[in-house]
């Protein structure tokens, strides 16, 4: 039974917008105003969109050429060698996922977790936990269907989406202030029990690691590319359109909020987005935009589970993983076995720290695939010139050597353990691919046929 092709360019904008809008900007805006001490924390999400613009640019070329299920993975093994080097790097994508996607899954449900706790203050802090956990069991049952219903779902969801952003910035605008675009020129503030930047470097790389959270998920209609009407024009499209649409929603949500709130109180507060709203239109307001940041965060989760069960399932059908994770649903063609296991490892990773979920996330996907990502796509250009390109990346090479640049700077943050957690899972990914290669006698312990 094969994967079937019924989403279109919009349905497709839509899963990939969830997916980027998820918990994120919600609860990481007072972190990255903290790192840079105020107003200036617009530059970092200003570089994080240069960032995610350079990389998607990368990412929508490799997918017009390689269309195919698993995105990063298909990209990573062709560009590398399928008999050699391919198989070490892809296989060490597949390792990374392991970890990342469930982080990933559990940061949108932890998030979720601490929304909630403002619209039902009753409720205990013990239990922000289990309610996180209790949300990836939901959304893993909520995918065990068709894609074409899921995507018609998607667009529900996504509506969902803008109308949050929507109504937080129509509420702001009003009360913009266009100094706060002059981000060079805010002062360097410290708020009480919160310790100022440390140097400008210090403050910029933990911030753009924040700021690159929030980003994340402009690829992810590629891991559904053999479910897309037309893949070849149809993703390069959505990534470009989701990544330009964000990032002003994004830049417009961070500039009405400093505009309005006392940046001390901005950045001490755990619900920043909520006392925006609350300040402007008071708490029932307030309460009725946080039951939209909670839809917000269902939303990414849903749309996460979905992308990374499909990288699962193509790597499995290709021989390169567990063979149980190819296991088709007999009359629905949803990958369920992926869906299962991706969804309780999430639930389990929902009772960690919020923060260190997020730090994990980016330290552990900064070199495989996103760097490894861009070199692949310069080595295609040298070693597969014939491959069709119906869509390339414009202003070429510019945009492969910008995002090189900028994943180097968020993987050589100055950020304590981050540069330590990305290379233990790289290292162990590697030892793990040693020891299945030795056991299946493959490369490089043979000669690949």
């Amino acid at each position: 039974m094969a994967l079937k092709r019924e989403i279109g360019l919009w349905q497709g904008t839509a899963l990939n917008i969830i997916d980027m809008v998820g918990i994120g900007p919600f609860v990481t805006l007072p972190l990255i105003l903290a790192a840079m001490g105020g107003g200036r924390a617009i530059g970092a999400w200003i570089l994080g969109a240069v960032l995610a613009i350079a990389d998607g640019l990368v990412t929508a070329e490799l997918s017009a050429e390689l269309p195919r299920a698993g995105g990063s993975y298909a990209f990573l093994r062709e560009a590398y060698g399928p008999a050699r080097w391919g198989r070490l790097v892809s296989f060490l994508f597949l390792f990374q996922i392991i970890f990342s996607a469930p982080l990933s899954m559990a940061s949108g449900a932890i998030g979720f977790s601490r929304y909630l706790h403002f619209v039902f203050p009753e409720i205990p802090d013990r239990w922000e936990a289990p309610v996180a956990s209790l949300l990836c069991v939901a959304v893993t049952l909520l995918l065990m269907r068709r894609i074409g219903a899921i995507g018609k779902f998607s667009v529900v969801l996504w509506i969902g989406v803008l109308a949050t952003l929507g109504i937080v910035i129509g509420l702001g605008l009003p009360h913009l202030k266009l100094a706060a675009f002059r981000f060079w020129e805010a002062p360097v503030i410290s708020a009480p029990g919160i310790a100022p930047p440390a140097g400008v470097l210090g403050g910029l790389g933990l911030a753009l690691i924040l700021s690159v959270y929030d980003y994340l998920g402009y690829y992810n209609v590629c891991y559904l590319a053999e479910e897309i009407v037309e893949p070849t024009k149809t993703i390069p499209r959505v990534i470009v359109i989701s990544i330009l649409s964000v990032a002003v929603l994004y830049i417009l949500m961070n500039a009405c909020i400093v505009s309005v709130l006392p940046m001390a109180q901005a950045m001490g507060s755990k619900s920043t987005v909520a006392d925006f709203v609350e300040v402007l239109a008071g708490r029932p307001v307030a309460r009725l935009v946080t039951g939209l940041i909670l839809w917000t965060a269902f939303a990414s989760v849903f749309s996460l589970t979905l992308g990374y069960s499909r990288i699962l399932f193509a790597a499995a059908r290709d021989g390169n993983f567990f063979p149980a994770f190819a296991r088709l649903h007999p009359t629905e063609g949803y990958p369920v076995v992926a869906l299962l296991a991706l969804g309780g490892a999430a639930s389990v990773f929902s009772f960690l720290d919020l923060k260190a979920v997020v730090s994990a996330i980016v330290s552990i996907r900064a070199v495989i695939p996103f760097i490894a990502q861009v070199a692949a796509a310069l080595v295609l250009r040298k070693t597969r010139p014939d491959l069709a390109r119906p869509f390339r990346m414009w202003l070429y090479p510019l945009p492969a050597f910008v995002a090189l640049l900028l994943w180097g700077f968020v993987f050589l943050s100055p950020e304590k353990g981050f540069k330590a957690t990305g290379l233990a899972v790289l290292g162990a990914g590697v030892v793990a691919y040693l020891v299945m290669a030795r056991r299946k006698a493959e490369w490089p312990f043979t000669a690949p046929a």
